[in-house]
Parts: C-alpha cells; structure tokens; sequence
C-alpha cells in the first residue's frame, strides 16, 4: 500500500481543489492574524465572524475515517490545516525530501520559526518516509530536535530525512532542515509500525 493510499479519501477532483483553496484562505488568515496590531473594532468584529463560523462548522464534525482534515493525499501534508505546508519533490525506500515556507502564524520570535513548528515539520516528513517503508501507518514513539541555527519565516527551506536503521517494527529515522548551505535543525525519531487492529479511528495505548 502507498504513503498516499493509507489516507486516501474517496473525494472527487473539484472537492479536493474546493478543499485546498479553503485551507490556502485559512493559512493566510492565520499569517494575516499573527502580523495585525491590537486593533479592537478588527478584533471584536473578526471575533463574531469566528463565532458564525464555528456554530456553522460544529454541526457538521464527522469521525475519523470520513473527516476530510488529513485525508486529502492529492494535496500538500494531506491538506491537513494544522501543518505547515510541505510540498515532496523527491521520495525513494531511503530519503524523502520537500521545500516548507513557514508563514508569520509559525514565528516564534526575532522573525524565526517557532522551535515546536520545526518539529512538528519533521514528525509529518520523518512519519512519510516511516509510512512509505513500513507499508502501513506508523506511530511516533520519540522524537529529538537539535536547533541549529535561526530558522528563518518566509523563506523556502529544504527537508531532508532518511533511514538509520531498522529493527522489526520500529523505524528509527534521522532528518535534518536546511536554509541553503546552513543546517537550522536536525531531528532524530523512532517510528513504530502499527498493529492490524491499530490505525484510523482507533484509540490504542501501545
């Protein structure tokens, strides 16, 4: 089974491309938000809007299996809204590699990336490959980030990652993110592959 065959959803071409742009609106009112002053009259009126448009959103939540959030393999990161957007220009058994932008909303502070940003980018590129050469979904058993440097927002950056080792089900990964010649963080990670019973829409311990 293929990396985009474990989350595949069953949705049509003009559904994925509705879909995309509303994530693509949703990133950039999230970079638009972490960039405004304290205005009040925006606020409160933003703050309503927002409100309209959860009481809308909230009786439409679904299951796992049929949410669309994740699900989408046709776009970037599964056209899951909460990551930053990875776009894979290259993917073998043994390395994954793909160019990230990280907007304002991912600033952690100095106009570099925010430290939990940058792992949260290696969990989902690390977790690809796990996936690819595991043949199924796997689980984050650990996950180590060493900074290297400022990582710089609004800047196309390089993420590469490839296969330490391989023992049974555990996958043990390395990964590093690149803003040219200069290394801004390196990650290590230990990936496990899940059981028949484990996977989508199931809540497991092990």
């Amino acid at each position: 089974m293929s990396w985009e065959e474990m989350f595949k959803g069953d949705f049509a071409a003009d559904d994925v491309r509705a879909y995309g742009e509303l994530v693509e609106h949703l990133h950039g009112v999230q970079d638009a938000l972490a960039s405004m002053p304290m205005d009040r009259e925006s606020i409160d009126g933003l703050a309503a809007d927002l409100a309209g448009w959860r009481k809308r959103l909230e009786p439409l939540a679904t299951d796992e299996q049929h949410q669309v959030n994740g699900r989408v393999a046709e776009l970037p990161v599964r056209g899951h809204a909460m990551l930053p957007e990875l776009l894979v220009t290259s993917r073998t058994r043994d390395r994954v590699e793909g160019t990230v932008r990280f907007g304002r909303w991912f600033m952690g502070g100095g106009m570099a990336v925010h430290g939990g940003a940058v792992t949260l980018l290696f969990d989902e590129v690390l977790g690809i490959l796990a996936s690819l050469n595991a043949g199924g979904i796997t689980r984050t058993a650990y996950l180590n980030t060493s900074y290297r440097a400022l990582t710089p927002i609004d800047t196309e950056l390089e993420a590469v990652v490839w296969i330490d080792r391989v023992e049974g089900r555990k996958w043990f990964l390395r990964g590093e993110l690149r803003h040219g010649d200069v290394v801004c963080a390196e990650a290590e990670g230990l990936f496990l592959r899940l059981l028949p019973e484990q996977g989508l829409g199931k809540r497991t311990t092990d």
